[in-house]
């Protein structure tokens, strides 16, 4: 395990609307066999929000919030494919569909690794918003 420093920029566009997000946080990385797995806390005005992500060559699993207080967001990710995603607030279930447009992750500069999601996001038919994450992630020295 390798502790990084976390910069996140995210783009919700909903309807005519748009509004882009910037936080930072910490935590640890780990790299085997081809995956990556990255875990840290995002800086928030609430709290700070656990954030899990585990990345495969064409696929990514991310979790935010904390399942035991059931207040959580589990996303799933993959180049051109709909995958279930689950939010529990308050106790309230919501099913959602992503359609990943893309999923890129790079680490070819050894101290800084990027990676990019963007997708729609569904209630059935019915599309919510598109969103755009990139993730910067620091090897801390």
């Amino acid at each position: 395990m390798e502790k990084v420093k976390v910069e996140i920029i995210s783009k919700i566009t909903q309807e005519d609307q748009s509004e882009t997000i910037k936080r930072h946080g910490s935590g640890t990385m780990d790299e085997s066999n081809g995956s990556w797995r990255f875990q840290y806390d995002e800086e928030n005005k609430t709290g700070n929000v656990p954030v899990k992500i585990m990345i495969k060559p064409d696929e990514m699993v991310m979790q935010r919030g904390s399942v035991e207080a059931n207040d959580y967001t589990m996303m799933k990710f993959a180049p051109g494919e709909k995958k279930n995603c689950r939010i529990i607030a308050a106790s309230k279930i919501m099913d959602l569909t992503s359609l990943t447009k893309k999923l890129e992750f790079s680490d070819e500069n050894n101290d800084n690794m990027q990676l990019t999601v963007e997708y729609d996001l569904f209630s059935g038919l019915y599309l919510i918003g598109n969103y755009a994450i990139k993730i910067n992630f620091y090897r801390e020295t």
